[in-house]
């Protein structure tokens, strides 16, 4: 999906002001900026829901304002915060609400939704036939995704998809939707306010400012790693090290002098983390440490469980200091 110059204009206000952006193939992109900066008025134009003022949008080699706003919608897949299930529909009812539009039969729409509610983690015995009141906010959110994707759509948009769900339920959604993308390909642009989700979730991050100005757009890791500009740098603030230790994995550069094992190839008892753990694991492991005789070092294994170092302070810190001179690839 591509936006040339795109503008939105409401009673002499500029809600999104000569937008060009380009959504790769099978990427998720995520939107990220303060409260009225324009990132849900460029979202809603994707699908129409808003229409962009002059400027295009172009969905592979299409125009969106050329194609019939409601044929648009049932091919773009779309997930709000609060969901917007209907309540008097199943589960299943739900999910296949785009299929029976447009037109699928009974059984091929039956089975694309056990498909897609395993898909999410929704056993379909046990959820299908449940009304929207029943489930906890997650679940819905489940069901909501289950349903932005039951006619496989070649875009996805996701406009603060998790924002209603409480803190554990939202990483483990951001987890698991993350994984899901990944595995199915799909494009899905989405906007967030959390600078937190945005560097977790995205393979690259826009931050706009007043008027949909790109300030800056790069991997999460060198949007916190090289703010472009203030506005970035203030998004981004003084929790900076933490993305980065989010952001970061143990490399063997990064680890220090082979400790001695105790004959069989495997370290001392002791914490221990694997090769390409996050760097926040391998703090939380040194923490554990201090408990521990040498109380200064972890040991680090490989896939295999055999040991091939150490990790300390020191590597930490190294990890961090080649992160920050990457800068331009994602951990």
């Amino acid at each position: 999906m591509r936006f040339d110059s795109v503008r939105k204009e409401y009673a002499g206000s500029v809600a999104v002001d000569d937008l060009s952006l380009a959504v790769r193939e099978g990427e998720l992109l995520v939107l990220v900026g303060a409260s009225g900066c324009g990132k849900s008025t460029t979202l809603r134009m994707a699908n129409r829901l808003v229409e962009p003022t002059a400027g295009r949008i172009v969905l592979g080699d299409e125009d969106v304002t050329d194609v019939d706003p409601v044929a648009l919608r049932r091919r773009i897949g779309y997930v709000i915060q609060n969901v917007g299930l209907f309540p008097h529909r199943t589960v299943a009812q739900n999910v296949a609400t785009v299929p029976t539009l447009v037109g699928w039969d009974r059984r091929r729409t039956r089975d694309r939704v056990a498909e897609l509610l395993t898909l999410v983690g929704l056993e379909p015995a046990r959820y299908a036939r449940r009304w929207p009141h029943e489930l906890s906010g997650g679940e819905r959110q489940r069901v909501g995704v289950a349903r932005a994707l039951a006619t496989d759509p070649p875009v996805l948009l996701m406009d603060e998809p998790f924002g209603a769900v409480d803190p554990v339920g939202r990483a483990r959604l951001q987890q698991e939707f993350s994984r899901l993308q990944r595995d199915l390909g799909t494009t899905v642009m989405m906007v967030t306010h959390d600078i937190d989700e945005a560097v977790r979730m995205a393979d690259r991050v826009v931050v706009l400012s007043r008027g949909a100005r790109v300030e800056q757009l790069a991997s999460p890791l060198e949007v916190v790693a090289r703010p472009a500009t203030e506005t970035v740098a203030g998004l981004v603030g003084r929790g900076r090290t933490a993305r980065l230790l989010a952001l970061g994995r143990l490399e063997p550069a990064d680890l220090d002098a082979p400790r001695e094992d105790d004959g069989s190839g495997h370290a001392r008892p002791g914490p221990s983390v694997r090769l390409g753990a996050e760097l926040g694991d391998v703090v939380t492991a040194l923490t554990a440490a201090v408990e521990c005789p040498d109380g200064t070092t972890v040991g680090v294994l490989d896939e295999a469980g055999r040991h091939v170092g150490t990790a300390s302070a020191a590597s930490v810190v190294r990890a961090l200091h080649r992160l920050t001179a990457a800068g331009g690839a994602r951990a």
